[in-house]
């Protein structure tokens, strides 16, 4: 029942009541959920709403980071990658205010815009860059935030990314660039467009040796017609 409580009031971010049962209960602070979560995580990833406000959560972390719960400490990893607090802050919490406290306390900026991206929050895209972020993380194998946004057709957040210095010709496991993966998809012109505008090249073969330019020149809609030269090349 200690657990439970716990948890409720931590997610409702009632400082005082979660000191008062951490220094009843110290062995409290050492809990972690089915996905290894701790009391941090748990609070980074509640939303505001209901009367909870920045302010508080801001609040419920430092007094949580006080008791000796960690900055950057993940919850779970999947090879390189991290599940910080500052993540659960971004993925699931959506809270910028309390993302950018952690960023200041020294949190990892690492691990976030592929979050960020899904969100298609670009003010957390920017936060993130901001603090030192690396544009092109590379902590998933084959995959960078600006290809992940590709994928799932988050063109606003790709757009941020490529202003903010991610490489247009990245590629995946099998050689697929943005462009590719566009083409697959059946993407709008206008996205191609927009990757023209910051120089993606479309000359690069992907596995199975197509270029972008060679499979833009086969398509029936002129309007690809009209931008396939726009793509660089060597």
């Amino acid at each position: 029942m200690s657990k439970t409580r716990l948890r409720e009031l931590v997610r409702d971010f009632r400082i005082g009541e979660v000191a008062a049962l951490l220094d009843a209960k110290r062995e409290l602070l050492d809990v972690r959920d089915e996905r290894g979560r701790n009391w941090l995580h748990l609070a980074a990833m509640r939303t505001l709403a209901d009367g909870r406000t920045a302010a508080d959560s801001i609040s419920m972390a430092d007094l949580l980071l006080a008791r000796g719960l960690g900055l950057s400490d993940p919850a779970f990893t999947e090879g390189r990658w991290q599940a910080t607090p500052l993540w659960h802050a971004v993925s699931h919490g959506q809270n910028l205010a309390l993302a950018e406290h952690l960023l200041k306390l020294g949190s990892t900026p690492d691990y976030c815009l592929f979050a960020a991206v899904w969100n298609e929050d670009r003010a957390a895209i920017r936060l993130l860059i901001a603090h030192g972020a690396k544009v092109d993380d590379d902590s998933t194998p084959g995959e960078t935030p600006f290809l992940g946004a590709i994928a799932w057709s988050k063109f606003g957040p790709a757009e941020e990314l490529l202003k903010h210095g991610a490489d247009p010709d990245a590629h995946n496991g099998k050689g697929q660039t943005a462009l590719h993966l566009m083409l697959k998809k059946g993407s709008e012109a206008r996205h191609f467009e927009m990757l023209a505008r910051y120089g993606a090249r479309g000359d690069i073969p992907d596995a199975d040796g197509r270029t972008a330019i060679d499979i833009l020149r086969r398509k029936r809609d002129p309007a690809f017609h009209r931008i396939v030269d726009r793509f660089a090349t060597r």
